[in-house]
């Protein structure tokens, strides 16, 4: 499951003639946004992204999932990243790129608060409920404006992806559908 992204979101499969890449977008000053996080382009302020609003219907090239590449790139002045715990938060007022198109898997992991050997406390990451309506394959993923939540039915207008793999309350992969 490690992928450049961090511990709690990845691609299972990113196939080019599936996928669509979105512009260089920069996320907002002072954001906290997650790798894996559906956003949109922000109409309000010119070459930056949001996360998206709840139940939002997703529409390849405005919105998609959250993906900075370039996360572990740092200049000279500022410190090292050193390990996976430091990529799941893209930096605030850097290039991002939205992704999205039908077909196109992901993961998404939940992770524990973590004290780590020296000291410093990483919080817990929630990316998808899997606790709420009992999900399971086949069922479909809506966004709620935080995390993603499994959605009533496939016919409803905010399906982002299809479940394909899940594992307890931690773990699930899924594939857009949008």
């Amino acid at each position: 499951m490690a992928s450049d992204y961090g511990l709690n979101f990845g691609f299972r499969r990113s196939d080019e003639s599936v996928s669509v890449r979105e512009g260089r977008f920069k996320t907002p000053a002072g954001s906290t946004l997650k790798q894996g996080t559906m956003v949109e382009i922000d109409p309000a302020s010119a070459g930056y992204l949001k996360a998206s609003a709840t139940n939002v219907a997703m529409v390849t090239g405005f919105h998609g999932l959250l993906v900075q590449e370039e996360v572990h790139i740092r200049s000279i002045y500022e410190q090292p990243q050193t390990d996976s715990y430091d990529l799941t938060v893209c930096r605030a007022n850097k290039l991002s790129v939205i992704w999205g198109g039908a077909g196109v898997k992901f993961w998404l992991q939940n992770t524990a608060s973590v004290t780590r050997a020296d000291g410093r406390v990483t919080a817990a990451v929630t990316m998808v409920d899997l606790t709420t309506g009992s999900p399971a394959v086949g069922d479909t993923l809506s966004w709620n404006g935080t995390v993603f939540t499994k959605t009533g039915n496939s016919s409803t207008t905010n399906v982002v992806a299809k479940i394909t793999a899940i594992s307890g309350t931690t773990y699930c992969e899924a594939i857009l559908i949008n």
